[in-house]
């Protein structure tokens, strides 16, 4: 702020707002502080829905959220209302810090104020219902949105799919990946990840190869590791026809196992005293090695 004492040019609102913000995103928040007073009591600016969103988010990041909370307080006691986004801002915080009530009463008050919730701040609150054990009220949620014409996007249901495979609801999770395409909704990599991994993790392979055909016909790819924890997992319940036709839709796709999963490959392959498979599968070792 030196520079623009010196000029005798003073900051406007915009300029604070940035300066604040630069200095939230490095931690740095008993100076954003200070110069978020230095705004109202030197230069009397009124701040906006957005400045005080700067310090809350702020705040939050760094799990203060009782200092952001006292901010919240401070922003409707100098009548500047706050929008959808500020609680969702503060929702998000207390879900960090795992306060599944505190959330929810914000969400709560945001509508008691006359705010409609929008998608933000929907998903703000079925992201910490989902991701502490209350995944069927985050369910509930997504489907209250929709009565009240506020879409859910891919992001909104890629945390019920992690709220759904944490609980390990892998069925109703692969439910959802093949139904949320026919209803509109355009799932991405992550959401096919998200359930991918749950299942290999869990040794639910033949689950994890369903799943791969699903996402290789939708143009996705699985994690590195997960592809190789699928082929090896597939050769340990003797389903290695299967976890060859896996390997070949995967290579096509530029993908190659890591040494150890090759070896389990062809030596499952040769257990089964299919010589021919073993060569094919050397093969293509050899080729794209």
């Amino acid at each position: 702020m030196r520079e623009f004492n010196c000029a005798h040019v003073r900051p406007d609102l915009v300029t604070y707002s940035t300066l604040i913000g630069g200095l939230c995103r490095g931690g740095k928040m008993k100076e954003a502080f200070e110069l978020f007073e230095e705004l109202i009591e030197k230069d009397h600016i009124v701040p906006d829905q957005l400045t005080y969103n700067v310090l809350i988010g702020g705040f939050c990041r760094l799990g203060q959220v009782e200092k952001a909370q006292a901010i919240f307080g401070f922003m409707r006691k100098n009548d500047c209302e706050p929008n959808a986004f500020n609680y969702a801002t503060l929702i998000n915080g207390h879900c960090k810090k795992g306060e599944v009530n505190e959330a929810r009463r914000v969400f709560e008050e945001m509508i008691s104020s006359g705010v409609q919730p929008d998608a933000v701040s929907y998903t703000a609150l079925i992201g910490c219902l989902c991701r502490h054990g209350n995944v069927d009220e985050g369910i509930a949620l997504v489907l209250e949105m929709r009565e009240k014409g506020c879409k859910a996007d891919v992001v909104t249901y890629n945390l019920v799919l992690e709220g759904l495979c944490k609980d390990g609801r892998t069925v109703e999770a692969m439910g959802l990946l093949g139904r949320l395409p026919l209803e509109g909704v355009k799932l991405n990599v992550a959401s096919h990840r998200i359930v991918m991994n749950c299942l290999c993790s869990h040794g639910e392979v033949e689950k994890a190869a369903g799943l791969l055909g699903m996402m290789l016909g939708r143009g996705f790819l699985p994690h590195y590791a997960a592809s190789n924890m699928l082929l090896i997992g597939l050769c340990d319940v003797g389903r290695v026809a299967d976890a060859t036709v896996a390997l070949y839709g995967l290579v096509e796709t530029g993908f190659m196992p890591e040494a150890s999963c090759w070896a389990r490959l062809i030596e499952s392959v040769f257990r089964e005293r299919k010589l021919r498979r073993s060569i094919e599968l050397l093969d293509v070792l050899i080729a794209e090695g």
